[in-house]
């Protein structure tokens, strides 16, 4: 964090970006991040591969994330927050590699440290508890709206502090963001109970596609580019249709497949665990990764032959039978 600090107070202006498929976590440290760098006196520019998910259009400011790189705009250093590789934020990858200084700041126990300067925390409930700490370390003063972010980031990273990742530590951050006048049930009304009735439909869909292995022990949500074209929305309307497969009684290992709109051999793929199944091996082993019970990757090709291929991957694991080949 101190080398961060140090590089803050280097550099002017600052590119901010996070992984594709945004979410509480990514997008809220990354407003927090640009308010932090802001208030120290620089320039901040976010810029997303995706769209920020309508559900937080309520944010303030979120209007300012970009999806391009401003025209004519020069950067010193790149901040990449909540993201465990460069492969992760999509197409902004060639603006990242040419020669800015990288600052990778990441919770991921996955992360391959890819910046030229690293801080990874894999023990942070989240992206946004790690920020929180900068702004301790800065001595830079929270404000409502910062809060907000901060509270949003930790909330759903934490599966609204369900998850192992919660800790004391996460309770006091939380305890100490809602001292700032961020009101728990109206951000819960937004994040979770702002669902229109083409959300209905789409979870109703995809319910249709839920397989479960003989063992009981795998069940698996697909979402396919029909669904998105019947009901007019985005992939991100369906965060958290996963743990709709990870609740069934005896499964290990839930999993999502999703087609990605206008990509013709894509499928973003998210994995969730319970006990000690370690399922971002199994992410990793396709390239992507995350954390122990909460890991995605993306997987060209087309939607069966992903199917049979994850799925046979998560058997041996779970069978113990590791062979290492893809």
């Amino acid at each position: 964090m101190q080398e961060i600090i140090r590089a803050i107070k280097k550099y002017k202006r600052f590119l901010i970006t996070a992984h594709i498929n945004l979410e509480g976590d990514s997008l809220g440290s990354q407003l927090a991040m640009k308010e932090l760098l802001e208030r120290a006196g620089k320039e901040a520019v976010i810029v997303d591969s995706d769209k920020a998910p309508d559900i937080y259009k309520f944010l303030p400011r979120v209007d300012e994330v970009k999806n391009a790189v401003p025209a004519g705009e020069e950067f010193d250093a790149v901040m990449v927050v909540d993201c465990p590789t460069l492969k992760r934020v999509g197409r902004l990858k060639d603006v990242i590699t040419k020669g800015r200084v990288v600052i990778n700041v990441d919770h991921h126990i996955s992360n391959e440290n890819f910046g030229d300067i690293n801080w990874v925390d894999a023990n942070a409930s989240s992206a946004g508890e790690m920020v929180y700490r900068l702004f301790k370390g800065m001595g830079i003063p929270l404000t409502k709206e910062i809060a907000l972010y901060l509270y949003i980031a930790v909330l759903t990273d934490t599966g609204s502090f369900n998850y192992d990742n919660t800790s004391n530590i996460t309770h006091n951050v939380a305890s100490d963001l809602l001292g700032y006048g961020v009101e728990p049930a109206i951000v819960s009304e937004h994040v979770y109970e702002s669902r229109s009735t083409a959300d209905i439909k789409l979870l109703g869909m995809v319910l249709t596609t839920l397989t479960v292995n003989d063992r009981g022990d795998v069940a698996y949500l697909v979402l396919t580019r029909d669904m998105l074209k019947k009901t007019g929305l985005e992939p991100s309307r369906s965060e958290g249709f996963i743990n709709y497969a990870r609740s069934i009684d005896n499964v290990k290992v839930a999993i999502m497949f999703k087609e990605e709109p206008g990509e013709s051999n894509r499928i973003a793929v998210s994995f969730r665990s319970k006990s000690c199944i370690d399922v971002n091996g199994i992410a990793a082993f396709f390239g992507g990764g995350g954390h122990m019970k909460a890991s995605g990757c993306t997987i060209e090709g087309d939607l069966e032959a992903a199917k049979k291929r994850v799925l046979a991957r998560v058997e041996e694991v779970l069978d113990g039978r590791n062979t290492g080949s893809r």
